[in-house]
């Protein structure tokens, strides 16, 4: 039990309001970092954005880390926010691939009723294949 108490009182030790300026903390990987009043304030602004603590079992968290990387490289959001439009692009894409070829199937299976004169169409029989193969080709 006294170890779960050293360890509480270690997480109430280590929290934003009682670090102060040049103190040393450990980061998950367990690299010191020395505290300044602009990490301060990077984790104040972490902490509002987020609605998370930067310290985690009296060490800085990975994503706080993440955080501070981040708005030192403002080109990696840029980078970040290109490949997120890029890759929306080409999902929408691909949607409107998939659904051409939807529309298509269902032009030719509308084709094949009226040709053979049928209700129902098995779009994996043979007849149909073929059917649909030269029904594309004249389309």
């Amino acid at each position: 039990m006294a170890k779960k108490t050293k360890q509480t009182n270690l997480n109430d030790k280590l929290s934003l309001d009682s670090l102060n300026m040049g103190d040393k903390i450990l980061d998950l990987h367990g690299e010191e970092i020395e505290i300044t009043d602009d990490l301060i304030e990077q984790m104040r602004e972490y902490e509002q954005e987020t609605k998370k603590s930067v310290i985690w079992r009296g060490k800085v968290t990975g994503k706080f880390l993440y955080f501070k990387w981040m708005e030192e490289h403002p080109e990696e959001k840029k980078k970040e926010k290109v490949k997120e439009v890029i890759e929306e692009e080409l999902e929408e894409a691909i949607e409107e691939q998939v659904e051409d070829e939807e529309n298509e199937l269902l032009d030719a299976i509308e084709d094949y009723k009226l040709e053979y004169h049928v209700k129902n169409v098995n779009t994996k029989s043979q007849k149909f294949i073929r059917f649909f193969r030269n029904w594309k080709q004249e389309n």
